[in-house]
């Protein structure tokens, strides 16, 4: 396996020049932005375990950039208001889905284990493309986690 020494570091070299020109471009786009989180979340360990260098904390992949950081508690009470609507409060995947000014979107869903369970997304005027783009987004976020199940309406 001696052959596998150039390989390896001709691999960390260009991934490296990747790296910057990838940051840059996916600070623009949301959903590029989770791609290369995902992308590099998956390499991070092989390399780390290779000694390739050292392993850092990586961001879940469905994070958002406002919530890369927000620590998960768990608690025995039902979530308050508060802490159902905080993950929701300013919504930036509405925008990143398409949603235009204009347009009315309503999110119902229901949260139990720090996860979303029975999300509704009606955009009026009616838009499968965003409805879809915002349920799969809302199903990423994480809430503090909680036995009982706690239910949350939020206008857009």
């Amino acid at each position: 396996m001696k052959s596998s020494g150039p390989f390896l570091v001709a691999a960390i070299v260009v991934f490296a020049a990747l790296a910057g020109v990838a940051v840059a471009a996916t600070e623009e786009i949301p959903s590029l932005h989770r791609a290369w989180n995902a992308l590099t979340s998956s390499v991070t360990p092989l390399l780390s375990s290779l000694g390739a260098f050292p392993a850092e904390p990586t961001v879940d992949a469905g994070a958002l950039p406002g919530d890369a950081g927000a620590p998960v508690h768990r608690q025995t009470a039902p979530l308050s208001s508060a802490q159902l609507g905080a993950p929701l409060v300013h919504g930036p995947f509405i925008a990143a889905c398409g949603a235009t000014d204009d347009m009315k979107v309503v999110v119902t869903l229901a949260v139990k284990m720090g996860h979303a369970t029975d999300v509704t997304v009606k955009a009026s005027p009616p838009n499968p493309v965003v409805e879809g783009c915002v349920e799969r987004a809302i199903k990423g976020l994480r809430w503090d986690i909680s036995p009982n199940m706690g239910h949350v309406t939020v206008t857009y």
